[in-house]
């Protein structure tokens, strides 16, 4: 692993017990794929921090991200691959929830991984969970805050129920995402993704998945996706920005029910969307 803070580097990473992100999750982040050398979608990830700063306030000049961007990128291996994870935190400060002023601290982490996947993952058994998602405060709508709690504890519950991965509703009983991923589901002959506007992230791959289907004609929509439509997908799969597809082959709804959905479906989207080039 590499280590990257304010644009140096660093061999241990220690962070100051009065450091806000620590103390309150007071910060964001991102997390890339790095392919041959590159960020993948490194203007989305740009974007997210942008939007992220201006929301929570953060005094973080974007230009000290791309500047330490290169500079990392220049110190890893030639072609590396792995994980690239960007976090900004709004650094030390004195006790208390009053936004000080001083500059935020920026890190870099990379997770090298030898292994390159070519086609997309096959999550055999995903579940429905019963927990809902709070809805967001309105400020932080849609932003990756440090804070991932609610996301730790879902987790877990999956990893009870022995499932792969989980769809999520809100208090509605409508379709979010999944616990780290966004969803896109096959139902009446069109592709449907959730409209996220209570709750949720609007991650780097779904709008990337979006704009292709826009671009290459795929006939979609975001809607609102009831709990009580569940049992009319064909089939669906679930995306986040290091996994361009992870398709579901079945769906658990209950212990006595468990959907099998179409597998094929998918792929022919992974290659209709040209996604290959993002794994």
């Amino acid at each position: 692993m590499l280590y990257l803070k304010n644009g140096d580097f660093v061999d241990q990473h220690i962070v100051s017990i009065e450091d806000r992100a620590f103390l309150y999750g007071d910060g964001c982040f991102t997390t890339a794929r790095l392919k041959a050398g590159e960020i993948m979608l490194w203007k989305r990830h740009l974007q997210r921090l942008q939007q992220a700063i201006t929301a929570l306030r953060i005094n973080c000049d974007i230009d000290f991200i791309k500047n330490d961007k290169e500079k990392f990128l220049q110190h890893l291996p030639d072609g590396a691959t792995g994980t690239i994870k960007i976090l900004i935190s709004r650094g030390t400060s004195a006790r208390g929830y009053a936004i000080p002023n001083q500059s935020a601290d920026i890190y870099f982490y990379y997770y090298p991984d030898a292994h390159c996947l070519t086609q997309p993952v096959i999550l055999e058994r995903v579940g429905l969970i019963a927990e809902t998602l709070a809805s967001s405060f309105r400020p932080l709508k849609g932003i990756k805050t440090l804070n991932r709690l609610e996301q730790i504890m879902l987790k877990s519950m999956a990893i009870q129920q022995q499932w792969d991965e989980a769809l999520c509703f809100d208090v509605e009983q409508n379709l979010v995402e999944g616990i780290s991923s966004n969803c896109f589901v096959f139902i009446d002959g069109i592709w449907h993704t959730p409209d996220l506007q209570c709750t949720g992230i609007n991650g780097i791959m779904r709008q990337e998945i979006l704009a292709r289907m826009q671009h290459y004609q795929i006939p979609h929509q975001v809607r609102i996706i009831s709990k009580a439509e569940i049992s009319q997908i064909e089939a669906g799969f679930l995306c986040n920005a290091l996994h361009p597809m992870q398709i579901m082959g079945q769906l658990v709804r209950d212990q006595d029910i468990v959907q099998s959905l179409d597998r094929q479906k998918c792929l022919q989207l992974f290659e209709s969307l040209q996604l290959k080039e993002l794994v």
